[in-house]
């Protein structure tokens, strides 16, 4: 009977092992990226987006600049521009804020009375923004931007 009672302790101990019920959290899904990048300067770029009863654009000759201005920790703020070939403002600057994920990459802004924006870093001076806008009309758009 003892040898009954300890092979059922070791079978027991190893279903506690195989399922990982004694494994420490993974430092990985709580932890902050090691260093929170510096967005502060002037990203600007093409678009490419779809706006319902327009259909789709590539926005051929127009420039978005996003230009932050302050950042503190993961949270920045500036505004939004857009230029037409001549460099000409196609309407007034947009306010806008955003926030860095805990990887350090993963990008979300916000606009006011607009919709939203997410997106990553690609690199230290290169990032990607999808510009979501559930107002009428609906509208999407990628919006590649590069730090100048």
């Amino acid at each position: 009977m003892n040898a009954n009672v300890v092979l059922c302790a070791m079978a027991l101990l190893i279903a506690v092992l195989i399922c990982g019920c004694t494994t420490a959290e993974s430092q990985q899904t709580t932890a902050v990226a090691d260093e929170i990048p510096d967005l502060v300067g002037n990203w600007s770029g093409t678009m490419a987006g779809y706006e319902y009863g327009e259909g789709y654009t590539d926005y051929a000759g127009y420039t978005m600049t996003l230009s932050i201005t302050e950042q503190h920790d993961r949270i920045f703020s500036g505004e939004i521009t857009y230029t037409n070939e001549s460099g000409s403002l196609v309407q007034e600057a947009t306010p806008c804020a955003g926030a860095i994920g805990r990887d350090g990459t993963t990008l979300t802004m916000i606009e006011p009375g607009e919709g939203y924006s997410t997106g990553s870093l690609i690199g230290s001076d290169e990032m990607e923004l999808i510009y979501a806008n559930g107002n009428e009309p609906i509208e999407i758009a990628i919006d590649s931007l590069k730090r100048s």
